[in-house]
């Protein structure tokens, strides 16, 4: 049993990644960005359940994981991960989304997760467990935290057009924040949804939008496929006035 903690803290940290991406893809299938489908949310608690779950369902029957692990093939053992973290993920707290009959999307990142466990886990457990001793335990603690870094806060500064649809929502009102400024009267409407995608979307070039975010507000009104108007500042207790009429095109 050498090894097994912190071969299965990998397999796990691994699956949450997977699990975190399939969440992101799912989001955007059903509501067109990942902020729609509570992304920041289920980061937070599916990191907080996954810990119980670490110590309830693997470190608890850990010497009957690594057995079977040995006597049956990786595809087999891989589906029955999937299957097991299923079952102990609807212990815990699927039970509730069953209930609802809302959000059932995470019970497919729950097998996810349990797949890419089973996989990662088997590969190393059989084939690499005494080369796994060379590597430190403290890469494998922080690997979650270095995916963390990389997704909120690394790719949104580099590629902000890229990351905007597949961020949480905090994320994405920062970048928000930070492209707006970067516009004036007289752009054209083109640029701006190219860099926030999905954001501004109007019916034959003309529209406004505005919103009032936790410490931002903003309004844009655009005619003619041109920003005709653009306000933005710190938030106040009233929000910017909407309307304008529209214009022929010239």
């Amino acid at each position: 049993m050498k090894h097994f903690k912190k071969i299965s803290f990998l397999a796990l940290a691994l699956g949450w990644i997977g699990q975190i991406i399939t969440h992101i893809i799912w989001s955007n299938l059903r509501y067109e960005n990942a902020s729609g489908g509570d992304t920041g949310v289920i980061i937070f608690w599916s990191s907080f359940f996954l810990l119980i779950s670490y110590g309830l369902f693997i470190l608890i029957p850990s010497k009957r994981i690594a057995k079977l692990s040995e006597n049956i093939g990786i595809l087999s053992f891989t589906l029955l991960s999937g299957i097991y973290t299923l079952i102990g993920f609807t212990i815990l707290i699927g039970w509730g989304f069953l209930m609802s009959n809302n959000f059932l999307g995470v019970f497919i990142d729950a097998f996810i997760c349990g797949l890419i466990f089973g996989l990662t886990f088997h590969l190393i457990w059989n084939k690499k467990r005494n080369e796994l001793k060379q590597i430190h335990l403290i890469p494998i603690l922080t690997l979650p935290i270095f995916f963390l870094f990389i997704y909120l806060f690394a790719f949104p500064k580099l590629f902000p057009s890229l990351a905007y649809n597949v961020v949480p929502q905090y994320v994405r009102h920062e970048i928000l924040k930070s492209t707006i400024p970067k516009f004036k009267v007289g752009d054209d409407l083109s640029e701006l949804q190219k860099v926030l995608p999905g954001e501004f979307e109007f019916e034959d070039c003309y529209g406004n939008r505005g919103a009032m975010l936790e410490d931002f507000q903003y309004v844009i009104e655009v005619n003619c496929c041109k920003i005709v108007r653009i306000e933005y500042g710190p938030r106040g207790e009233t929000g910017y006035a909407m309307g304008g009429k529209r214009k022929p095109c010239s």
